[in-house]
C-alpha cells in the first residue's frame, strides 16, 4: 500500500517537474519538490515495515534493492536541488527514479514475496555494501539526468557570468563527487563480505568485475573532468553512458548470468 502511494507521488512530482520546466510557475515546482519529499517518506516508511515484517534488512533481492535504488536517487535530487537552488532539473533527474520504481513495482510476484535472509548475506558487511553501492548510484542517477539536462538546455543563460550549461555541468561533477566515495566504501564493503562470506576477497565474479568497471568509469569522469577537452558535451555523454554501466552492473549481469549460465554468486 505504501509502496503503491509512493509510485504515485513519484508519478506526480515528475508531471509537476515537467510543468515547473515548460511554465516556469513556482507552485508546480513547489508541489513537485513537496511531492518528491512525500515520496522519500512513504518509500521510507514501506522499506521499514517490511524490513521489520522480515526481521532483517529490507536488501535481499532485486526488488528491495531497486526501491532502495529509487529512494537515493530522489534523496540525492533533493540534496542538490536544496544547495544549487534549481528545480528545473527534477524534470530530467525524476524520470529516472520513476524508470526504477517502474522496474521493481513490475517485479514478479515471486520476487516481490518476503523471503528469509541467506546464510551468505548474514554479515553487516553486506548491508554497508548495498547501502554504500546505492547511494553511489543514486548519485550516478542524478548525474545522469544532469547530463541529459545539458543537451537539453545549452542554450539558456543563469544570468551569472557563466552560461546555464556551464553550471549544469557544474553541478553533474558535483553529484559524481559525491557520490564517488560511496562507490569506493561499496566495493571495499563488499571485499570483506566476500571474505567473509566466500573465504575470497576477490574472485573476478562477473558482478564483481562490473563493479570494478562502473567504479573505474566514474574515476575517469573525476580525472577527465579537469580537462578543456572533456568538458561540455563529452562529460555529459560519460555521465550518460555512466548510468548506462551502472543498470547494466546492476540489472543487465544477473539477467546475462541467467542467460548465459555463467557462474556466479552474487545471481539473485
Amino acid at each position: 500500500m505504501l509502496i503503491g502511494f509512493a509510485y504515485v507521488a513519484l508519478w506526480a512530482a515528475v508531471m509537476m517537474y515537467f510543468v515547473y520546466l515548460r511554465r516556469g510557475w513556482e507552485w508546480a515546482g513547489q508541489t513537485a519538490t513537496g511531492l518528491s519529499l512525500a515520496l522519500l517518506g512513504l518509500l521510507a516508511a514501506a522499506l521499514i515495515s517490511r524490513g521489520m515484517a522480515a526481521g532483517r534488512w529490507p536488501l535481499v533481492n532485486h526488488y528491495e534493492v531497486s526501491l532502495l535504488f529509487t529512494w537515493m536517487i530522489v534523496a540525492a535530487y533533493l540534496l542538490l536541488e536544496a544547495s544549487w537552488r534549481e528545480r528545473r532539473a527534477g524534470a530530467f533527474v525524476l524520470p529516472i527514479a520513476l524508470a526504477m520504481a517502474t522496474y521493481a513495482v513490475t517485479r514478479p510476484a515471486a520476487d516481490q514475496a518476503i523471503a528469509p535472509l541467506p546464510p551468505a548475506l548474514r554479515s553487516p558487511w553486506f548491508q554497508v555494501h548495498v547501502l554504500s553501492a546505492m547511494l553511489g548510484y543514486g548519485t550516478c542517477g542524478v548525474a545522469a539526468g544532469l547530463g541529459v539536462m545539458w543537451w537539453a538546455q545549452r542554450a539558456p543563460g543563469d544570468g551569472g557570468q557563466e552560461g546555464f550549461a556551464d553550471t549544469v555541468e557544474r553541478m553533474m561533477v558535483r553529484a559524481v563527487v559525491w557520490g564517488f566515495p560511496w562507490l569506493t566504501l561499496g566495493i571495499l564493503a563488499g571485499v570483506i563480505w566476500a571474505q567473509d562470506a566466500w573465504g575470497r576477497y576477490w574472485g573476478w565474479d562477473p558482478k564483481e568485475t562490473w563493479a570494478l568497471i562502473t567504479w573505474l568509469w566514474y574515476l575517469l569522469i573525476l580525472h577527465a573532468q579537469a580537462l578543456r577537452g572533456w568538458r561540455g558535451r563529452r562529460m555529459a555523454g560519460l555521465a550518460i553512458v555512466g548510468l548506462g554501466i551502472v543498470l547494466f552492473t546492476f540489472v543487465g549481469v544477473p539477467w546475462l548470468v541467467r542467460v548465459v549460465r555463467l557462474e556466479s554468486l552474487h545471481t539473485p
